[in-house]
């Protein structure tokens, strides 16, 4: 692909996240969504008519066979996403992986050493972190405006209301910490420029899924960052930074509206608030456009491999930490009557579990 030629985008599943790439306001001399790939050819076709989509096929081989198309974006369930980047990949596709990019480190290593043999490029689909409401609260991080940073909340949730959603079924990858969790950790990570050493997690779990899930990650220097994740609760968006000389808060955090401007606040130690104004911006758009440059460039992503290895691996011992938990014992009013009847605390709280890359 040249500068001069608009990127083709294929895309895998039919879902209701396909259709915010498919109506990103694009420029269509740079993107072109030239396909889309259902395993119900009816389903693929009706999604290609609804979108204004040009070609479409009945399985998703077919799509990845298709020459008109450049770059896929798999917007399957989340088990899915490395098998089907691996193939994207193998059939000379660049390719936009839908969050999280894959369920395991092992599957996200196998997806970059896919890309560096066939020289192709992979990208995670974390729109927000493409959005200029982001980029100046990092900017505003790293500026010290907030002192060291001590503590950062996040929290994501909605109400799930479809009974066949693939987010319920553990062999899809389901719950709300892959669904939800990677949005606060990956800003974390990005934020601090450090990885996770430790963590701690509790869920609420229905027929094998997360549907609330409370974690806590410790990074260097004492540094933690508390999240929670929830599809039993109203739509949620928060993000709280806490540093030694201020608090930023942000609200909407990671689905800021691409129709209308948005803005955070800053409270000093003083008691001081300011508010900083962020115009309307597309986070979709921008991803597209991210991708679009790395590959007329022949650079690298904003947000790189490696970069979605390290979330995986904090979300990874999240998981199997919160699944670690047995035995929780209540406490009686007898536990909490004073001072002589606590005891101290273990080396390693249960759920808790030093990260393993």
């Amino acid at each position: 692909m040249s500068a001069t030629e608009a990127l083709r985008w294929g895309i895998l599943g039919t879902g209701r996240i396909t259709g915010r790439i498919a109506r990103a306001p694009v420029d269509p001399r740079r993107h072109v969504i030239a396909a889309v790939a259902s395993r119900d050819a009816e389903r693929a076709r009706d999604h290609a008519q609804r979108h204004g989509i040009e070609r479409w096929h009945g399985s998703y081989d077919d799509l990845l066979a298709d020459p008109a198309v450049d770059v896929v974006y798999v917007a399957l369930p989340n088990h899915l996403h490395a098998p089907w980047a691996i193939r994207a990949i193998e059939a000379g596709k660049h390719v936009l992986v839908e969050k999280p990019i894959a369920l395991t480190v092992a599957d996200v290593d196998a997806i970059a050493t896919a890309a560096a043999r066939h020289g192709r490029v992979v990208a995670e689909g974390f729109m927000y972190l493409h959005h200029p409401q982001t980029r100046s609260v990092l900017e505003a991080i790293a500026s010290g405006r907030l002192g060291s940073i001590r503590l950062i909340r996040g929290s994501f949730s909605f109400t799930l209301t479809h009974p066949n959603d693939p987010r319920l079924d553990p062999e899809m990858g389901g719950g709300s910490l892959w669904d939800l969790g990677g949005y606060p950790v990956s800003f974390a990570r990005r934020a601090l420029g450090l990885d996770p050493d430790e963590v701690l997690a509790m869920q609420v779990a229905d027929d094998g899924v997360d549907m609330a899930f409370v974690g806590q990650l410790r990074f260097p220097g004492d540094r933690l960052l508390v999240i929670d994740t929830s599809f039993r609760a109203p739509d949620r968006e928060l993000l709280e930074v806490v540093g030694s000389e201020g608090v930023l808060t942000v609200d909407p955090a990671f689905l800021a509206p691409a129709d209308r401007p948005t803005s955070y606040t800053i409270v000093g130690r003083d008691g001081q608030r300011s508010s900083v104004a962020i115009a309307a911006a597309d986070a979709y758009r921008a991803e597209m456009d991210d991708l679009a440059a790395a590959i007329e460039d022949g650079g690298s992503v904003s947000w790189s491999i490696a970069d979605s290895r390290a979330t995986v691996a904090a979300l990874e011992a999240l998981h199997l930490a919160a699944a670690s938990i047995r035995g929780i014992r209540p406490l009686g009013a007898q536990d909490r009557s004073g001072p002589d009847r606590v005891a101290p605390p273990p080396a390693r709280a249960r759920g808790q579990s030093a990260m393993n890359r």
